[in-house]
């Protein structure tokens, strides 16, 4: 088994993991560093990264509210949009 490449800003409590994103249905390939944040219950992209490389998105039929953890609404609004894409860590797919 491959062992991943991880990274901890101990001045931040970051890990950071080197991973690979594929796309289903273009399957396109990315390296990036992920943020690992074991107290979340799903997982983010950045809207950027999505714009930029083109990536197609599809709309949930009812957005996502978000809130900050003081409990206020985010600044950037609800969740809208999601990505189906495949992330590989070492030789685990997730």
């Amino acid at each position: 088994m491959e062992k991943p490449n991880v990274t901890r800003k101990l001045r931040n409590k970051e890990l950071n993991i080197k991973v690979q994103l594929i796309t289903i249905d273009s399957m396109k390939t990315y390296f990036k560093t992920a943020l690992i944040d074991s107290g979340y219950t799903s997982s983010c992209i950045s809207q950027k990264f999505i714009q930029e490389n083109k990536l197609e998105t599809k709309r949930y039929t009812t957005p996502i509210t978000c809130y900050n953890a003081n409990r206020s609404l985010n600044k950037s609004g609800s969740i809208t949009d999601f990505i189906e894409i495949n992330m590989i860590i070492g030789d685990h797919i997730k």
